[in-house]
């Protein structure tokens, strides 16, 4: 029964419990003219006859709802909401959607998507419908355009397999009507089941829950070097690049295929890539930098170009090798102006007696510190070796390095293969040693601290002291302290041994190293 049929019969029900019948009454009229009329009794029929006309009516209506095939039922599961559907570029609007995949409301969330909407009635359409529609608005109005191509959809829903679904359609459709406009957009997207932490944050700065999504795994990409509040203000052209140039670092990829996202952050899927018209670009940026270093591209191996934020503007990082000198530039996206700059120089070049030929070089770093994690190059995503240079002389080498969800950072001694000082850190994502477990693993009871499964103080001990390759007995100033982090049990660890500091992050639960550095002393 279709939402029409359904009106019609309610109609016809109530239309039979109180029919018109002017007619009639007058034709009666007419025939007792003349005939006295009591009219105590006459209201008091009247009265009882209408007592009965509601219970008619009710009547009529049950039946067309109980009787109906169904009606109520039909009635029902089609005006409840399935999922939420958010799009938003610096406009933002929500739609709620049935389980049929069509719209039951279409709200501006902001005075921008009030302007998107203005004048469409979208109730009742299919959801890709209304997603072709709205896009074809933010065009009209200029929202989208070679300047600022991207376009975030989050659909929201406790039923993954039927919100990634429809997920996939809208995006379809959004690439669609992007393509019909000529317009190279990209669009990300993604589908969220219900999470407080996101909502909370959305509520506070009065955006979306895809938006909130969408910055917290920059933030958590970032190894949290940037905070919520230094991204909200951004358009999701801008969120697009800084996510992408993320990619690297936890192994991301674009081009209609899920990424891994960083720790907590839900998948998100990219299609397309984000305008850059509005910056210089990144070989631009190079230049730029390499023009005030005063050398040549020739001359130079490049670590990294890549977009960031800071200080309120999009910059380029640029960082390059020169004969042993360290390059790090940060250049102004929009102007290409020289923001900030660091050189670290080798001592000779300086007057320096530092004898580099005496170094084991950075081939031998590398392996020195893939060697220690138990990892070969072939299986790393990037792996970097520099010289570090302080007050222009030179000091170790560092290392860094990314294998499956793990990245790695190491300080390497000039003249030998030792380990002066290693960190790493675990990354979400499948096979991920650090959030990955927390989830799984023990549960709090009302925040005091206690925990279905716990391994205990010991325990994390002597698992810290098994991955160093020292004994109890050769150490000193242990210090084992229970701490709670997102409401997972985990032990700090931190003793000293042969002159090295080290301190460890345990697992309560699983016994996992998340965490460990190791210092000389």
């Amino acid at each position: 029964m279709t939402d029409h049929e359904l009106e019609r019969r309610l109609r016809t029900a109530l239309d039979h419990a109180a029919p018109n019948d002017l007619e009639g009454v007058l034709s009666r009229c007419e025939t007792g003219k003349g005939t006295v009329i009591d009219m105590t009794n006459a209201v008091e029929t009247k009265k009882k006859k209408r007592r009965w006309a509601p219970l008619a009516a009710a009547a009529c209506l049950a039946l067309v709802l109980v009787g109906g095939g169904g009606g109520y039922y039909y009635y029902s599961a089609n005006n409840a909401v399935a999922s939420l559907v958010s799009l938003d570029v610096n406009p933002s609007i929500q739609l709620e959607v049935n389980k049929n995949e069509k719209v039951l409301s279409a709200t501006p969330m902001n005075d921008d998507g009030a302007e998107i909407l203005d004048g469409m009635d979208l109730k009742g359409t299919q959801a890709d419908v209304a997603m072709y529609a709205i896009i074809g608005s933010l065009l009209q109005h200029g929202y989208v355009d070679e300047l600022a191509n991207s376009i975030l959809i989050t659909v929201e829903d406790d039923d993954q397999a039927r919100g990634e679904k429809l997920q996939q359609e809208l995006t379809a459709q959004a690439d669609a009507a992007l393509a019909n406009a000529q317009v190279n957009g990209a669009v990300l997207a993604q589908t969220l089941q219900n999470s407080e932490e996101l909502s909370q944050k959305a509520q506070e700065y009065g955006i979306s829950t895809g938006k909130a999504a969408l910055i917290q795994a920059i933030v958590e990409g970032s190894n949290n070097t940037k905070t919520f509040e230094d991204l909200v203000g951004l358009s999701i052209n801008e969120l697009n690049l800084l996510y992408t140039a993320q990619a690297p670092l936890e192994g991301q990829t674009s081009g209609n295929e899920q990424n891994s996202g960083a720790a907590n952050a839900a998948p998100i899927t990219t299609s397309g890539s984000a305008s850059q018209s509005a910056y210089i670009g990144l070989e631009a940026a190079k230049e730029a930098a390499l023009k005030h270093a005063g050398v040549s591209a020739s001359d130079a191996t490049f670590v990294e170009a890549e977009y960031d934020y800071d200080d309120g503007r999009m910059v380029y990082e640029v960082e390059f090798h020169v004969k042993g000198t360290e390059y790090d530039y940060e250049i102004d996206a929009q102007t290409g102006e020289v923001v900030k700059y660091k050189t670290e120089q080798n001592g000779a070049n300086t007057g320096s007696s530092t004898n580099t030929s005496s170094f084991i070089g950075e081939s031998a770093a590398k392996q020195a510190a893939l060697s220690h994690a138990g990892v070969s190059e072939s299986s790393t995503k990037y792996c970097n070796a520099w010289l570090e240079y302080d007050d222009g002389r030179a000091e170790c080498y560092e290392v860094e390095f990314m294998a499956g969800n793990t990245r790695y950072e190491y300080k390497i001694a000039l003249t030998s293969a030792t380990v002066l000082e290693s960190e790493r850190e675990s990354y979400g994502g499948s096979g991920s040693s650090g959030q990955s477990t927390g989830q799984s693993g023990s549960q709090t009871s009302g925040g005091s601290g206690t925990s279905s499964t716990d391994i205990g103080a010991e325990k994390a001990k002597s698992i810290a002291l098994n991955h160093a390759g020292v004994s109890a007995s050769q150490t000193s100033e242990m210090k084992v302290e229970q701490d709670w982090d997102d409401g997972v049990l985990e032990y700090e660890v931190e003793f000293k041994a042969g002159g090295v500091e080290y301190e460890y992050t345990i697992h309560g639960g699983t016994g996992q190293i998340l965490k460990y550095e190791s210092d000389r002393d």
